[in-house]
């Protein structure tokens, strides 16, 4: 399958899930609007998924993905799952200890996490977070088994597990919120539902595709102990990573409806990270660990310059329509119910801060599969601590000034302190080396995305009675569908004139083996 073909495999899945997830965030902000019980839920859905990107997605995979392919290559599909199933029978003893530890200790944490929760905002944060607590377990085990499906070149089941997700969110809140009334409680049970349907269909992917792992005793052999040396600079490294988000939620606790504010705009803002930086890093990694370990440096190279290319040039006209227009976006994504025209408005300066750093958190997750598929997982931990210095700093300072809007401004500032250093030091081992004309298409991306936001930000003044005004849920959404999609055209079609790509490259693409 070509690169671009999984890219498209997992982009799609991953855009199905995020429109899913828009609609449940729809939901939400109409039944919590951006009250106590939104910053309840804001936190306790943070914490698990906190686990799941460090330990999960982030460290796990990071080292895991690279020895299970390096295990394929060599020794064959055998011993290759026997090392899966040790790691994951270990893994799985780890995070129910882990599960229990956070239980018992959840008031302390919330306390850590969310520093100006107090009285109910902080007792209710506790109840949920103790409840939501156990997703991690489960999604951690599915990140393992999706690795192993990835590895084989196989991303559409992984990819699905997060719809499955959202799919049990909008039940919950369709079809049982109505019935009980208490739509945070049945939000956090929800997140519970989803890991076990998650981490059995991903089980079932792997069954259906001969990977057998069962229950195997856990045995500290040079494997799992090189797999634990990769890991542990991987874990602080991804660790650091959601320090920076909880940073900016913890000092934006002490603002009342501050992390309300942060998570819808985060959400918004990570669309362009769940379809550009995910997918590739996703695809990625495999792709350049194969390549290298079958003595093809150049064309790991060639994946990673085209990965970067390929980001830039989708992510770029996704920060400048998030720059132009965040309060139009925000009002015709959740404005009604207890979500105000206040809250849309708070909400978009904090998204149009996050849109500055989007093209970095997506080049930190392709340019980082470059040092995890040479099982360097020690240069990337010490440069994402540097940001993470770079954004405590920051977002206490910037809070003071901007409130809220300062601490997701220390986020984008933070994040492209990251990529300036990995980008520099692979420059200096002659791993990073762009194709022939990469700035001349870099500045026509820059130019079609000026003219892009430009026609987008006239559209948006024709569409703000529409989007602002007291109209309903589809008609706003209407427009602001009709102003991205007239925005998308137009990009494509000046990308394509300032011959920045061509038709024949994007299918050429999609059939590269």
């Amino acid at each position: 399958m070509g690169m671009m073909r999984s890219l498209a495999t997992v982009g799609g899945f991953t855009l199905m899930s995020r429109v899913l997830g828009f609609v449940r965030d729809m939901v939400i902000s109409r039944y919590l609007g951006v009250g106590i019980q939104m910053d309840a839920w804001v936190v306790a859905f943070r914490f698990p998924n906190l686990f799941r990107r460090v330990f999960g997605e982030g460290a796990f995979n990071a080292a895991f993905v690279p020895l299970y392919s390096r295990k394929l290559e060599e020794d064959g599909d055998q011993a290759a799952d026997l090392f899966a199933a040790r790691t994951v029978t270990l893994m799985a003893l780890i995070l129910i200890v882990i599960a229990v530890l956070a239980y018992l200790f959840m008031g302390p944490i919330t306390r850590v996490v969310a520093r100006g929760y107090t009285g109910e905002r902080f007792d209710l944060a506790v109840t949920l977070s103790r409840i939501t607590t156990v997703y991690l377990i489960f999604v951690c085990l599915m990140a393992a088994f999706s690795g192993m499906l990835n590895s084989r070149r196989i991303f559409g089941p992984p990819a699905f597990a997060y719809v499955i997700l959202n799919i049990v969110f909008l039940t919950g809140l369709f079809v049982v919120v109505p019935k009980t009334g208490q739509p945070e409680v049945v939000l956090s049970w929800s997140v519970v539902i989803a890991g076990v349907l998650q981490l059995g269909w991903v089980m079932l992917a792997c069954s259906r595709r001969g990977i057998r792992i069962r229950p195997a005793m856990p045995k500290i052999d040079g494997d799992i102990k090189k797999l634990g040396i990769l890991m542990l600079p991987g874990l602080a490294s991804a660790g650091v990573q959601q320090v920076n988000l909880l940073v900016g939620q913890s000092v934006a606790s002490f603002q009342e409806s501050g992390p309300s504010y942060l998570y819808f705009s985060d959400r918004v803002n990570q669309l362009p990270l769940g379809l550009i930086g995910v997918a590739f890093g996703i695809v990625l990694l495999p792709e350049i660990t194969r390549n290298l370990r079958a003595g093809k440096e150049k064309l790991a190279e060639s994946s990673l310059a085209h990965g970067i290319e390929m980001s830039l040039l989708l992510s770029l006209p996704a920060m400048v329509a998030m720059i132009v227009i965040p309060e139009e976006i925000m009002h015709g994504l959740f404005q009604g119910g207890e979500f105000t025209t206040e809250a849309a408005y708070q909400a978009g300066l904090a998204l149009r801060a996050f849109a500055i750093g989007a093209p970095a958190y997506i080049l930190a997750r392709v340019l980082q599969t470059a040092y995890f598929a040479r099982e360097n997982t020690k240069t990337p931990m010490r440069y994402t601590m540097v940001s993470a210095v770079v954004n405590i700093i920051l977002s206490i300072i910037l809070f003071m000034l901007l409130k809220h809007v300062g601490c997701a401004l220390a986020t984008s500032i933070a994040g492209w302190v990251n990529v300036i250093l990995l980008a520099i030091t692979l420059k200096r081992s002659r791993f990073l080396k762009m194709e022939t004309g990469f700035s001349k298409r870099l500045v026509g991306m820059l130019i079609a995305s000026v003219i892009m936001g430009l026609g987008v930000w006239f559209l948006a003044r024709w569409g703000s009675g529409w989007l602002k005004g007291d109209y309903g849920l589809i008609i706003r959404l209407s427009v602001l569908a009709s102003i991205v999609t007239a925005g998308m055209l137009m990009y494509g079609l000046l990308v394509l004139l300032l011959k920045v790509t061509s038709l024949a490259e994007l299918k050429a693409g999609f059939r590269r083996a």
